[in-house]
């Protein structure tokens, strides 16, 4: 009997129930990454040990539960042309674009400080805030969690969104301009905040280096939930030193851990979270991340194409 092998998690009597639904011809066996038993199985969700991929004769189709592939493509072991990924983009919008709201709203309202005040006990107004609206937002990387984030700060009102894409197909109506990569210069001047949504890839790694930091406007904030590489760290901690920067609200670092004794850490203008934006920790993007898998899997119990798959050169 076919085997689809279930290490993702958490999952309840409900997000099984449709896992199981789906994949009704199949042999199920719900477990966890490092399984000896996944190398028998045709079909993985969750996220599978690349050493087991490697060994696997039988893997058809791997199906990770993040948004993510990096640690999938570049392990050591390397990733089987002739296996199908797919990955849970499009599951992770809603929470990953809370969290850049809520970050970079706390950051424009100083709310950081104010923390550090109230553990002081200090009773102290700051200084000048500032605000979505009438702000002008560059958002690097248009996918799904970029494109829900642009939706929600045009949404608040009266703010110019500035997107930055690979390649321009269409401009999406939530977006006033719209650039590549290649003008990403362009793209940044003058920005209030620039939120950083890329995939780690060769091609953005080190994007945000110190002379496209020098282009942004004196006092950006800067915002990061794609990969800490994309930023170079030590012309970042430079720029938040000299003001360059006004703040930065990082989810991401590099390396990671960030080390203890980085000084992004003691900086009053930093936010650090230890990479918990896509975290399984809200319902719904657990149960977006098995609607997802079903989806992908109902296209393949009845032999169609599927819509997206990654491409490993590109690395998403």
């Amino acid at each position: 009997m076919r085997k689809l092998g279930v290490t993702f998690s958490p999952l309840n009597d409900e997000r099984k129930d449709r896992i199981e639904r789906v994949a009704k011809d199949f042999e199920i066996i719900y477990t966890h990454d490092q399984d000896e038993r996944l190398k028998d199985c045709e079909v993985v969700f969750g996220a599978m040990d690349p050493k087991l991929v490697s060994e696997s004769n039988t893997l058809k189709w791997l199906h990770v539960q993040w948004a993510g592939v990096e640690h999938v493509l570049k392990s050591a072991y390397g990733f089987p042309a002739d296996v199908i990924l797919t990955n849970s983009s499009g599951s992770y919008g809603v929470t990953i674009s809370e969290y850049l709201l809520t970050v970079g709203l706390m950051l424009m309202r100083h709310m950081e400080k104010y923390v550090l005040q109230q553990q002081q006990r200090v009773w102290q107004r700051l200084e000048k805030e500032k605000s979505i609206y009438g702000s002008t937002i560059c958002i690097l990387g248009l996918g799904d969690i970029g494109r829900e984030y642009a939706m929600r700060v045009k949404a608040m009102g009266a703010a110019k969104v500035v997107g930055v894409v690979r390649t321009i197909k269409e401009k999406p109506s939530f977006v006033d301009e719209l650039y590549t990569t290649a003008d990403v210069e362009k793209a940044v001047k003058g920005a209030d905040v620039v939120a950083i949504c890329l995939p780690g890839t060769k091609e953005t790694f080190g994007l945000v280096d110190e002379a496209l930091i020098q282009k942004m406007k004196k006092g950006v904030i800067i915002l990061n939930i794609g990969r800490g590489k994309v930023i170079d760290t030590p012309a970042l901690i430079a720029a938040l030193q000299s003001g360059q920067v006004g703040a930065a609200g990082l989810d991401v670092t590099d390396p990671e851990p960030l080390p203890a004794d980085s000084p992004l850490w003691l900086m009053s203008n930093v936010m650090i979270t230890p990479h918990v934006s896509g975290n399984n920790t809200l319902e719904t993007t657990n149960d977006l991340g098995v609607e997802k898998f079903v989806q992908y899997m109902d296209d393949y119990v009845n032999g169609r194409k599927f819509n997206r798959v990654v491409d490993q050169e590109l690395g998403y």
